[in-house]
């Protein structure tokens, strides 16, 4: 079998890694693949309608190009029909969702690719939305601020290697974010339980259900640092924002973090590790809840920054992605 054959990449036009040069790369590796490099969600739309039968689809970019990707295939193909596998090659900044999936450098990812035949193997995912868009992780507060501050930190020193790193990503935190969460200090939040039962995780790791917790429940009514959900266990760089996501296929992961900015530096360690438990986090397991906040709050969705919200909504999706898992692929 020519290598590659079978898989249909499309590639982020707009990477900050040079998307034109690795969708050469790639092809060069993987002649039998169908390589697309896109700028728009438009063109991977139209791109997508055109593929049959694939072994996978992959996105090359970060986990937004990941997300455009999702998005792109729930308007292409019909409510119902499943998702054909997809992957995720690294290209972007944080690659939370390549990584949780057992992704590592891409020449090794493309290697991998190119050394496999047959059926790839794959991890099923659940997904979830946010205000209506695909995604497997999003949130208002700390981390749409911190991300908000990196790529602006990025952008003023473009060739700095070091500022494009996870020295870069801690230093945007502890010199743009927390003097910002200083000053505004941290808002209130009600989380409202808009679906069918909802369960949490005790002290001990084990998930139990919520008795009496109904529609219309409140949830948590208080101050917040962070509020979101996901089914990615990972945030980028190996932060494991959601370390128990994946733990309940079919709902997602809700978050509550809730400390003073200098107890969260101080338990940064702790926090990027994803330790059970810990001081101000509370965690439910819900198929959909509503946050509304006192004042508008920086939104991130799938490590994008949006803009600013006061009400955001989250919910699971019908929609299940079985998604390539690079472990079973010999990068364990």
């Amino acid at each position: 079998m020519i290598a590659g054959r079978g898989f249909h990449i499309v590639v982020n036009a707009n990477a900050k890694r040079g998307g034109r040069r690795i969708a050469v790369q790639i092809a060069r590796a993987l002649p039998g693949a169908s390589v697309r490099l896109t700028k728009s969600i438009q063109e991977v739309e139209g791109w997508l309608r055109t593929i049959r039968d694939p072994r996978c689809i992959l996105s090359a970019g970060g986990d937004g190009s990941a997300v455009a990707l999702l998005n792109a295939l729930d308007r292409v193909i019909p409510k119902g029909d499943p998702f054909p596998p997809i992957g995720a090659l690294p290209l972007g900044t944080g690659n939370a969702w390549a990584h949780a999936l057992g992704a590592r450098k891409l020449d090794t990812c493309i290697r991998a690719l190119a050394s496999h035949g047959g059926a790839v193997p794959t991890k099923r995912y659940g997904l979830l939305t946010c205000n209506d868009v695909l995604t497997f992780f999003a949130g208002c507060g700390w981390d749409a601020q911190i991300l908000d501050d990196y790529r602006l930190q990025v952008e003023a020193s473009p060739s700095s290697r070091i500022s494009k790193s996870v020295w870069g990503y801690l230093s945007a935190m502890l010199f743009r974010t927390v003097p910002k969460t200083v000053v505004y200090g941290r808002p209130h939040v009600i989380v409202e339980n808009l679906g069918r039962e909802v369960f949490t995780v005790t002290r001990d790791r084990k998930i139990v259900r919520l008795d009496d917790v109904g529609r219309g429940a409140i949830l948590y009514e208080g101050m917040a640092s962070v509020a979101g959900a996901a089914t990615c266990p990972e945030f980028g760089y190996g932060f494991r924002a959601y370390p128990f996501a994946e733990r309940v296929l079919g709902l997602m992961n809700v978050r509550v973090y809730d400390q003073a900015a200098t107890t969260a530096v101080r338990d940064i360690p702790k926090l990027w590790k994803g330790e059970h438990p810990l001081r101000g986090m509370t965690d439910w397991f819900a198929t959909e809840v509503r946050m509304t906040f006192s004042r508008p709050m920086p939104l991130q969705i799938g490590g994008e920054a949006i803009g600013s919200r006061l009400t955001v909504d989250y919910k699971t999706s019908d929609r299940f992605v079985d998604a390539l898992d690079w472990r079973l692929l010999g990068l364990a």
